[in-house]
């Protein structure tokens, strides 16, 4: 972000220039209003600070030449003497807001603020959708999307556009209420509202040419998240534009957040696999769904052999290289529908829905053979693994299913360890050479 700053103290020039630059900024500071404008001749700037007393002339007759040359970067006026008839003024200058320069902690907390959320949010490249009848009016608000660096699609009816939406991502709706076509702009307001996914969400501008206040009750009604009149005034609609699409993108960082964190929560960074709490939240709904739809859902416990001994004698880096080789191996040889997750430190847990007890036994004979082969880290790494298959004994239980499969493992390893067993009444073992 550019800032210019009008202030003929050099002290205080230096520490708003300390502060910003502190927030990323580049600052160019001048200490007249003559230095101002030719500095703004020059190159554009996101941001002015301008004191209300440079040598010259007022920071409000700065603000009033910036407004006349129609430069749209916001002003903030900086004042060690503020009171209602100095905001008027501003006001009318067209200058944004008004700090205090006696409070320096106020005006650093308040332009850490003003910065960071313009940083932050950029709208620019965002795509908006925008419906309307009116070649006329379609034209003017093109252009004034455009300005603001906005990707606009337009259409002349709603059908078209609710089309549209369903195949691609916007950012926002903008639409009259009066359209051509059998549907209106407030029945594509309560559509767009109506869907069951993420396209229900999407903020919504509404335009008409009748300032109704029952109008008004009713797209609020229907879902729309602001409103203008036709024709609409350019830099009020250019701002409600912006917090639309800010607000949006806001949202948008938060769910990428919480999905980031939930990822986080829900698997073994070493592997990428799901981990113990992502397999104890899941197992059960894959069981549910088992016996809803009536399909054998089997369950493997994997543990690699003589782990302790690796990390023992080629240290902990070859230990976490030979897991992570295992969970890759295992991620690649599942098929899409099956759960992988560590649960352990050496100790994995797959969920195989629609495997019979064969096919799981078949399963887990490859899986037990392909980790002998693979050699992880140049080492040789075998695995005891155990198998359970959901019957009517379990209860739907997940614990009583993990129970048998983590059972099963355990006779694994009591036989002689590199083999697989099946977990029924009686355990069943099969030893590597007889399952090949």
């Amino acid at each position: 972000m550019k800032v210019l700053v009008l202030e003929h103290s050099r002290l205080f020039q230096k520490m708003l220039t300390e502060l910003l630059e502190e927030l990323g900024c580049e600052v160019d500071c001048v200490r007249t209003g003559e230095e101002g404008k030719h500095k703004l001749e020059k190159q554009p700037y996101n941001l002015i600070l301008a004191g209300q007393h440079i040598f010259d002339e007022s920071g409000v007759d700065f603000a009033k030449y910036c407004s006349n040359k129609q430069f749209s970067c916001p002003i903030i006026l900086l004042t060690s003497e503020p009171n209602e008839a100095l905001l008027k003024i501003a006001r009318n200058a067209g200058i944004t807001d008004i700090y205090p320069k006696t409070n320096f902690t106020y005006l650093r907390e308040s332009l850490r603020y003003y910065i960071e959320g313009q940083t932050n949010i950029n709208i620019e490249g965002g795509r908006v959708i925008y419906v309307e009848d009116s070649r006329s009016v379609a034209h003017i608000v093109i252009n004034y999307l455009k300005k603001i660096n906005l990707n606009v699609t337009h259409f002349t009816n709603a059908e078209s556009a609710l089309e549209s939406i369903h195949n691609n991502n916007y950012d926002l709706v903008i639409t009259d209420v009066i359209l051509d076509g059998a549907m209106s702009g407030v029945s594509l307001v309560r559509m767009i509202r109506s869907q069951n996914s993420h396209i229900s969400e999407i903020p919504i501008l509404a335009m008409t040419g009748h300032d109704d206040p029952q109008r008004r009750i009713e797209l609020y009604h229907a879902g729309i998240n602001d409103y203008v009149t036709k024709p609409p005034i350019e830099e009020e609609f250019a701002s409600r534009v912006n917090n639309l699409i800010t607000n949006k993108r806001l949202l948008d960082q938060v769910r990428e957040q919480q999905k980031s964190l939930y990822e986080m929560a829900m698997k073994d960074q070493l592997t990428t696999c799901h981990n113990r709490h992502s397999l104890a939240e899941y197992a059960p709904k894959y069981i549910a769904d088992a016996i809803k739809f009536n399909f054998p859902l089997s369950m493997m416990i994997l543990d690699l052999d003589h782990f302790k001994e690796i990390n023992d004698q080629y240290g902990h880096t070859t230990g976490d290289i030979v897991l992570s080789d295992i969970g890759e191996l295992l991620m690649t040889t599942c098929k899409q529908g099956d759960f992988v997750a560590r649960i352990g430190g050496e100790e994995f847990a797959i969920m195989l829905p629609h495997y019979s007890t064969k096919a799981a036994m078949d399963k887990a004979e490859k899986i037990r053979s392909d980790i002998e082969l693979c050699k992880p880290a140049g080492l040789r790494v075998t695995a005891s693994i155990g198998v359970a298959t959901l019957s009517d004994k379990h209860n739907g239980n997940y614990d009583s299913l993990y129970k048998d499969a983590d059972q099963a493992v355990y006779i694994s390893k009591e036989n002689g360890r590199n083999c697989i067993s099946f977990h029924c009444d009686e355990v069943v073992n099969i030893s590597a050479a007889d399952a090949v």
